[in-house]
Protein backbone atom coordinates (compact mmCIF):
# COMPACT_ATOMS: atom_id res chain seq x y z
CA UNK A 1 0.00 0.00 0.00
CA UNK A 2 3.01 2.17 0.78
CA UNK A 3 3.99 1.72 -3.11
CA UNK A 4 0.31 2.95 -3.92
CA UNK A 5 0.69 5.82 -1.81
CA UNK A 6 4.43 7.24 -2.85
CA UNK A 7 3.36 6.79 -6.85
CA UNK A 8 -0.11 8.38 -6.13
CA UNK A 9 1.94 11.73 -4.72
CA UNK A 10 4.54 11.15 -7.44
CA UNK A 11 2.57 12.02 -9.66
CA UNK A 12 0.37 14.24 -8.08
CA UNK A 13 3.75 16.29 -7.15
CA UNK A 14 4.95 16.62 -11.04
CA UNK A 15 2.38 18.16 -12.34
CA UNK A 16 1.60 21.33 -10.95
CA UNK A 17 3.72 23.84 -9.84
CA UNK A 18 6.92 23.67 -7.90
CA UNK A 19 4.53 25.90 -5.25
CA UNK A 20 1.50 23.59 -4.61
CA UNK A 21 0.81 21.95 -1.36
CA UNK A 22 -0.07 18.33 -1.34
CA UNK A 23 -1.90 16.82 1.48
CA UNK A 24 -1.94 13.00 1.96
CA UNK A 25 -3.31 9.92 3.85
CA UNK A 26 -2.94 6.75 3.72
CA UNK A 27 -5.68 5.86 6.53
CA UNK A 28 -8.67 6.95 5.11
CA UNK A 29 -11.71 5.78 5.92
CA UNK A 30 -14.31 4.44 3.60
CA UNK A 31 -17.44 2.43 4.51
CA UNK A 32 -20.65 0.75 2.51
CA UNK A 33 -23.83 -0.09 3.71
CA UNK A 34 -26.51 -2.08 1.46
CA UNK A 35 -29.86 -2.57 2.90
CA UNK A 36 -30.68 -6.20 2.40
CA UNK A 37 -34.56 -8.63 2.50
CA UNK A 38 -32.33 -11.04 4.85
CA UNK A 39 -29.46 -9.05 6.08
CA UNK A 40 -28.26 -5.74 5.27
CA UNK A 41 -24.39 -5.39 4.52
CA UNK A 42 -21.63 -3.10 5.30
CA UNK A 43 -18.36 -3.47 5.31
CA UNK A 44 -15.38 -0.56 6.07
CA UNK A 45 -11.64 -0.40 5.46
CA UNK A 46 -9.07 2.00 6.90
CA UNK A 47 -7.12 1.59 4.32
CA UNK A 48 -8.04 4.49 1.48
CA UNK A 49 -5.57 6.69 0.13
CA UNK A 50 -6.55 9.70 -0.03
CA UNK A 51 -4.65 13.11 -1.93
CA UNK A 52 -5.62 16.68 -2.23
CA UNK A 53 -3.47 18.87 -4.53
CA UNK A 54 -4.68 22.58 -3.19
CA UNK A 55 -2.95 24.75 -6.31
CA UNK A 56 -5.15 22.62 -8.69
CA UNK A 57 -8.14 21.22 -6.42
CA UNK A 58 -7.53 17.67 -7.69
CA UNK A 59 -8.35 15.02 -5.26
CA UNK A 60 -7.41 11.36 -5.91
CA UNK A 61 -8.81 8.41 -3.49
CA UNK A 62 -8.09 5.07 -4.36
CA UNK A 63 -8.80 1.86 -2.36
CA UNK A 64 -7.93 -2.06 -2.47
CA UNK A 65 -10.92 -3.96 -2.21
CA UNK A 66 -9.30 -6.92 -0.38
CA UNK A 67 -8.86 -4.03 2.61
CA UNK A 68 -12.93 -3.96 3.23
CA UNK A 69 -13.45 -5.75 6.67
CA UNK A 70 -16.98 -7.28 7.45
CA UNK A 71 -18.53 -9.09 10.77
CA UNK A 72 -19.24 -12.19 8.65
CA UNK A 73 -16.46 -13.44 6.99
CA UNK A 74 -18.63 -15.58 4.67
CA UNK A 75 -19.98 -12.47 3.71
CA UNK A 76 -16.73 -10.64 2.72
CA UNK A 77 -15.36 -13.75 0.93
CA UNK A 78 -18.33 -13.84 -1.17
CA UNK A 79 -17.97 -10.22 -1.81
CA UNK A 80 -14.48 -10.48 -2.75
CA UNK A 81 -14.90 -13.67 -4.87
CA UNK A 82 -18.01 -13.82 -6.54
CA UNK A 83 -19.43 -9.58 -6.57
CA UNK A 84 -16.24 -7.86 -6.57
CA UNK A 85 -13.44 -9.93 -8.06
CA UNK A 86 -10.93 -8.44 -6.43
CA UNK A 87 -8.18 -10.81 -7.96
CA UNK A 88 -8.86 -9.71 -11.11
CA UNK A 89 -10.34 -5.65 -10.24
CA UNK A 90 -7.96 -5.08 -6.82
CA UNK A 91 -8.30 -1.74 -6.68
CA UNK A 92 -11.62 1.09 -6.71
CA UNK A 93 -10.58 4.13 -7.93
CA UNK A 94 -12.02 8.25 -7.75
CA UNK A 95 -9.81 10.71 -9.49
CA UNK A 96 -11.20 14.44 -10.09
CA UNK A 97 -11.44 18.16 -9.17
CA UNK A 98 -13.17 20.36 -6.94
CA UNK A 99 -15.57 22.58 -8.89
CA UNK A 100 -15.79 25.46 -6.53
CA UNK A 101 -12.50 28.13 -5.41
CA UNK A 102 -11.69 27.34 -1.70
CA UNK A 103 -9.12 29.63 0.07
CA UNK A 104 -7.13 26.85 2.06
CA UNK A 105 -5.53 29.45 3.90
CA UNK A 106 -8.62 30.33 5.77
CA UNK A 107 -9.83 27.51 8.24
CA UNK A 108 -13.57 26.63 7.89
CA UNK A 109 -15.44 23.59 6.24
CA UNK A 110 -16.49 24.14 2.48
CA UNK A 111 -19.74 22.40 0.79
CA UNK A 112 -17.85 21.25 -3.01
CA UNK A 113 -18.81 19.41 -5.86
CA UNK A 114 -16.08 17.17 -7.09
CA UNK A 115 -16.12 16.04 -11.11
CA UNK A 116 -14.30 13.13 -11.52
CA UNK A 117 -14.36 9.09 -12.62
CA UNK A 118 -15.34 6.13 -10.47
CA UNK A 119 -13.72 3.04 -11.11
CA UNK A 120 -15.37 0.17 -9.67
CA UNK A 121 -15.02 -3.81 -11.08
CA UNK A 122 -12.59 -2.23 -13.94
CA UNK A 123 -15.61 0.18 -15.22
CA UNK A 124 -15.00 3.73 -15.59
CA UNK A 125 -18.13 6.14 -14.92
CA UNK A 126 -17.96 10.19 -14.39
CA UNK A 127 -19.04 11.27 -11.74
CA UNK A 128 -20.27 14.72 -9.47
CA UNK A 129 -19.95 13.63 -6.16
CA UNK A 130 -20.99 16.65 -3.46
CA UNK A 131 -18.78 16.48 -0.07
CA UNK A 132 -16.98 18.69 2.55
CA UNK A 133 -13.95 20.18 2.55
CA UNK A 134 -12.94 20.85 5.88
CA UNK A 135 -9.59 23.35 6.60
CA UNK A 136 -8.63 23.41 10.29
CA UNK A 137 -4.76 22.99 12.16
CA UNK A 138 -2.56 22.07 8.90
CA UNK A 139 -4.64 19.80 7.75
CA UNK A 140 -7.90 19.32 5.03
CA UNK A 141 -10.50 17.02 5.10
CA UNK A 142 -12.67 15.28 2.81
CA UNK A 143 -15.81 13.79 3.34
CA UNK A 144 -18.40 12.57 0.75
CA UNK A 145 -21.33 10.22 0.90
CA UNK A 146 -22.94 9.54 -2.17
CA UNK A 147 -24.38 5.59 -4.41
CA UNK A 148 -22.91 3.55 -6.31
CA UNK A 149 -25.20 1.37 -8.64
CA UNK A 150 -23.67 -1.81 -9.15
CA UNK A 151 -25.07 -2.97 -12.32
CA UNK A 152 -23.46 0.69 -13.98
CA UNK A 153 -20.15 -0.76 -12.72
CA UNK A 154 -21.20 -3.80 -13.99
CA UNK A 155 -21.39 -6.22 -10.63
CA UNK A 156 -23.48 -9.06 -11.52
CA UNK A 157 -25.68 -10.17 -9.24
CA UNK A 158 -27.12 -13.05 -9.51
CA UNK A 159 -30.49 -13.78 -10.17
CA UNK A 160 -31.61 -16.02 -7.16
CA UNK A 161 -29.80 -13.18 -4.75
CA UNK A 162 -31.21 -9.84 -7.02
CA UNK A 163 -34.19 -9.88 -3.95
CA UNK A 164 -31.53 -10.36 -1.13
CA UNK A 165 -28.67 -7.40 -2.60
CA UNK A 166 -29.67 -3.66 -3.43
CA UNK A 167 -28.20 -2.70 -6.73
CA UNK A 168 -27.74 0.76 -4.79
CA UNK A 169 -24.56 0.78 -2.56
CA UNK A 170 -24.06 4.06 0.04
CA UNK A 171 -20.79 4.75 0.03
CA UNK A 172 -18.75 6.88 2.42
CA UNK A 173 -15.40 8.04 2.79
CA UNK A 174 -13.35 10.35 5.04
CA UNK A 175 -9.67 11.47 4.98
CA UNK A 176 -8.35 13.64 7.21
CA UNK A 177 -5.02 14.77 5.14
CA UNK A 178 -1.55 16.11 6.11
CA UNK A 179 1.05 18.02 4.44
CA UNK A 180 2.73 15.53 2.06
CA UNK A 181 6.78 16.31 2.29
CA UNK A 182 8.71 14.31 0.00
CA UNK A 183 11.39 12.36 1.38
CA UNK A 184 14.74 13.37 -0.10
Amino acid sequence: MKNVLYSVLFVMCALPALHAQVFATGTAKTSFYSTARLENIEATSKKTTAVINTATNQVLFKILISSFVFKNGLMQEHFNETYMESDKYPYAQFEGKINEHIDYTVEGEYPVTVTGTLLVHGVEVVRTISGKVKVSAGSVTLSADFVVNASAHKIDIPKDKISNIAQDIKVSVYATCIPYVAKK
